[in-house]
């Protein structure tokens, strides 16, 4: 298929300082993240308000991913382009030094209906490292929690006594539909696929202050509205064997309306040819050292970078040494 993009397109990442970030994306990802700072997110691909990530090679290099969406939003992701109006994902590595809040997001409708923007956030978590008996928060913890009793909860600042809690280690993925309550916790270093939002609404904050010395705002009575409380989705899928050889082994991690995340694991040297689709691919390198392949042209990738390949590229494939690893988001 032909298309005005020719080759792999590589973004600079825009670096997040968060009051709960710490430094493992420069220690652990080798990222080039401000030193001493608390730097909790690495924003890998965003066509989101002003943190449009840039690309960084070729033809397009200094245009940013709204930008390169304008100028061929069918070439760019493939047919569905003509429902979208602007890049449909995020991608972000993010480094938990200590508790985010529990937090809940809307759907599409919600946010179109409150005037938080088009798209909702549904999302996925890859834990790329983990500390010891690291743990994240994810739904409640038992059957029947109403809006009135997690109101009840939330007023009397108990509100994390309803979650459920469970362990994070290396290699697990936890899907949260958007109405999910949730809380990445400290010791946690997760790789983040989700629909393109930044509608983050607080139901509690650990009691932590801002550096002015103020609490963090709590959006309680707007959360409470989005809450799915009949929540039944598995939270934390299985991996389905897709592919596996004596060379690599391809895995779905997660697969919903709005993305599938696929691993593929090199146990040697060796190749791993996609499917063709009609859609875009953002390949992201989780362990060792990779080589994405794509008609004729080549984007080495290390440890913690990310590449696009546009929906008009065909012939992918991955070249990976022995212990890597690549997470493949496609749509």
């Amino acid at each position: 298929m032909a298309g005005i993009f020719s080759t792999p397109l590589r973004f600079e990442p825009i670096f997040k300082e968060k009051i709960w970030g710490g430094g493992a994306l420069r220690e652990k990802l080798n990222k080039s993240a401000p030193a001493g700072r608390p730097i909790g997110e690495s924003w890998e691909i965003s066509g989101w308000g002003d943190s449009q990530t840039v690309v960084s090679n070729g033809e397009y290099m200094g245009l940013t991913l709204g930008e390169l969406f304008a100028l061929s939003p069918s070439d760019l992701i493939g047919t569905n382009a003509k429902n979208k109006n602007s890049f449909p994902l995020l991608f972000k590595f993010i480094d938990a030094r200590e508790n985010l809040s529990i937090q809940v997001h809307p759907n599409s409708e919600q946010a179109r209906a409150r005037g938080w923007g088009e798209r909702g956030k549904t999302e996925a978590w890859y834990v790329v490292d983990a500390a010891p008996n690291a743990k994240i928060a994810i739904g409640f913890n038992c059957g029947g929690v109403t809006r009135d009793g997690a109101a009840a909860a939330a007023g009397a600042d108990r509100f994390e006594s309803l979650l459920n809690f469970v362990p994070a280690q290396r290699g697990d993925t936890f899907f949260v539909p958007a109405g999910t309550v949730h809380a990445i916790l400290g010791g946690v270093l997760i790789y983040e696929v989700q629909e393109e939002s930044n509608t983050t609404l607080r139901l509690y904050d650990w009691n932590r202050r801002c550096p002015t010395g103020n609490l963090r705002e709590l959006h309680i009575a707007d959360a409470l509205d989005i809450i799915n409380f009949n929540e039944n989705r598995e939270l934390k899928p299985k991996p389905i064997a897709v592919r596996k050889n004596d060379t690599f082994a391809h895995e779905t991690l997660c697969d919903n309306t709005k993305f599938l995340l696929n691993r593929y694991t090199f146990s040697k040297s060796g190749e791993a040819a996609m499917e063709t689709i009609n859609g875009f691919r953002v390949i992201s390198i989780t362990a060792g050292l990779m080589e994405v392949h794509a008609n004729d042209h080549r984007v080495q990738l290390g440890l913690g970078q990310t590449v696009l390949i546009p929906s008009a590229l065909e012939n992918v494939r991955i070249v990976g040494a022995a212990g890597s690893e690549a997470l493949v988001t496609a749509r």
